[in-house]
């Protein structure tokens, strides 16, 4: 059996201690990204005046909780296009306040007075923690995605009052007739305009250059020339595409205006009655609430007073430090909506004498427009389609960059995404290595010992200490799977004496004869190649780029070192050589076959092996 030698076990299994270092780490990787968790925090501050009483720019109460709304992260991960549960990162989601070091130290002094603390913090820190199912780039994308949304949402809730128009379609010419898409164009150039009157005209975006005034500019102009000299150029010419359905859409919405117009009529009429019902109880009011005949208004009581009045319904209105600056009554409420209806019914009477005038255009056209007309009209107003929308991405980015700012007022983002990781996967991955390192090295001295020792057991003769029967036959299934054979001998090696021997002396001394022949054998197989103990006193010899000659210097190897050995009973060794080239024979099985039958050459012939006298 091999010696105990530790590099040599751990030579032979380098690769082994490779792999399972590999594989531990792997496995440990694995393991510790399961347990991992990434938390993310990003800080937000109100900077609006009601903040540090807790409350928002329109006066209601400050709720940072808001930001775990369900409608905010649904949207946030809409945004990102994520899709995972909503109600999970919700849960994951925590708002805390926190205090600036002002703040810090004017709590600290209230505190030391006695005195009660009661100021609401404007500073929060929004906290995300997410399982090893999100990376640390999702989690910090997920963090970032909600508190924009909700820096979105908390303007359009709290700081923005207006909302964008939207641009032309392109497609109104596929719609309407012309005159009807100038007429939309007309009104939608309008809605822009009021959208920019309500944003101010001052603000100049840092992105385009443009201030509201300057798209205000271009737009009027172009509305008032551009437009104004198409829409002329179409009235007067009655240029349209089919003046039948023209005519059938302006007389249809003439009909719907006249029913809207008699509609409020109907409850302007209504609303004057009960006008009148409260003028005259007015009156009665006055009336009866007079002080009496000598008596004056101080001696009347409460009930006297408030029985005769039919107005007690006051409605205060209250600037943004709850002071009054309005109040209305009940039939001050009722005379608005008098006055209301009137100006509808003024609106509607203005439009649909426009109907009536443009009807008057084209009351004698009889059939569409020629085809150059049509077309040039076409693409009058397609060109006009194209700059007002070109003009409104120009608002529209311009309003995005005023509504940020605004936003800025009153809240920001005091910090970006800041992820920690909860598992030190790295240093753990150190101590891994180590671990799994001496772990496959302890494996492979194991591994190697017992190899040696089921080697020693299964594949080496026990008398001879050369490779057993097993080792041979191994041997030879793997010449085969090689393939053909190139230069090889295969030369079998007969103990000729060792029956006489066991006969003779017992099977002890024939075994000593085999062990001391298997120490020369196993010198010579160093030298020449493998050399087996196939039993049936037979040693198998299987040598590769050896021809016949070489296969001889290996039988008087062999012979020399037997009459050099000093053994009291030396074996009688006979051989056979089969060599590939000889044989033209170049299959392992058929060679080994072929060996057999080939003429017996004497390596060694032992004399008088006597035990009393020795051997010569």
């Amino acid at each position: 059996m091999k010696d105990f030698q530790i590099l040599r076990y751990i030579k032979k299994w380098k690769y082994l201690i490779i792999i399972v270092m590999l594989l531990g780490m792997v496995a440990l990787y694995f393991y510790l990204s399961h347990q991992q968790t990434y938390t993310v925090t990003m800080d937000i501050q109100y900077l609006n005046d009601g903040a540090s009483e807790g409350l928002t720019p329109t006066g209601e109460k400050l709720d940072p909780e808001e930001i775990r709304s369900a409608i905010i992260v649904n949207s946030a991960l809409e945004n990102i296009g994520l899709d995972c549960n909503v109600d999970y990162i919700r849960d994951s989601l925590t708002v805390q306040s926190i205090l600036t070091e002002d703040e810090e130290g004017r709590k600290k002094a209230i505190l030391e007075k006695g005195e009660e603390y009661n100021i609401t913090p404007t500073n929060y820190r929004v906290q995300l923690t997410l399982d090893s199912s999100y990376s640390e780039e999702t989690a910090q994308n997920i963090m970032t995605a909600i508190v924009n949304q909700y820096m979105i949402w908390y303007g359009n809730q709290y700081v923005i009052s207006r909302s964008k128009p939207g641009a032309l379609d392109n497609t109104l010419l596929d719609k309407y007739d012309y005159i009807i898409a100038l007429d939309q164009i007309s009104e939608g150039i309008d809605n822009i305009l009021n959208y920019i009157y309500i944003c101010g005209e001052s603000f100049r975006s840092a992105q385009t250059g443009f201030s509201f005034y300057d798209l205000q500019t271009q737009l009027e102009q172009l509305r008032d020339t551009r437009l104004e000299d198409v829409y002329v150029k179409t009235l007067k010419a009655g240029i349209t595409q089919d003046p039948e359905l023209l005519r059938d859409y302006y007389n249809s919405d003439i009909a719907n205006q006249n029913l809207a117009r008699q509609k409020l009529l109907r409850e302007a009429e209504e609303m004057k009655k009960l006008l009148d019902v409260y003028e005259q109880r007015m009156l009665e009011a006055q009336s009866s609430t007079s002080p009496r005949d000598g008596s004056d208004d101080t001696e009347m009581t409460e009930a006297e007073r408030s029985s005769g009045t039919i107005l007690n319904n006051v409605f205060e209105i209250y600037d943004s430090e709850e002071n009054p600056i309005y109040s209305q009554n009940s039939y001050e409420v009722l005379m608005d909506t008098y006055a209301d209806y009137y100006s509808k019914i003024y609106a509607t009477d203005k439009a649909i004498t426009r109907d009536k005038y443009i009807l008057s255009y084209f009351s004698g056209v009889s059939a569409a427009a020629d085809v150059n007309s049509q077309e040039n009209i076409h693409e009058d107003i397609l060109d006009i389609i194209g700059r007002v929308n070109s003009i409104y991405e120009q608002v529209n980015i311009v309003g995005t960059e005023y509504n940020q700012s605004e936003i800025a007022n009153n809240v920001r983002v005091k910090s970006s995404a800041i992820s920690t990781m909860g598992v030190n996967i790295e240093l753990y991955m150190i101590l891994g290595a180590i671990l799994f390192l001496g772990l496959g090295c302890v494996g492979a001295i194991v591994l190697g010992r017992a190899g040696d020792l089921m080697d020693f057991v299964l594949y080496t003769d026990k008398i001879t200490g050369l490779p057993s029967r097993l080792s041979c036959d191994e041997k030879i299934e793997q010449i085969a799977k090689a393939g053909a054979l190139t230069t090889f001998s295969c030369v079998c090696l007969s103990v000729t004496n060792l029956g006489e021997i066991n006969a003779r002396y017992g099977r002890e001394v024939g075994n000593q004869m085999l062990a001391e022949l298997g120490q020369i054998l196993e010198v010579t197989a160093k030298q020449y190649g493998f050399i087996g103990y196939n039993n049936s006193n037979q040693f198998l010899c299987l040598l590769d780029h050896c021809p016949y000659e070489k296969a001889k210097d290996m039988l008087d190897f062999i012979g020399n070192e037997l009459t050099l050995a000093k053994y009291h009973f030396k074996p009688s060794i006979s051989a056979k050589i089969g060599a590939s080239d000889r044989l033209a024979c170049y299959q392992i099985n058929n060679l080994i076959s072929y060996t057999f039958k080939q003429e017996e050459i004497i390596v060694y012939k032992a004399k008088n092996n006597d035990k009393s006298r020795g051997t010569t």
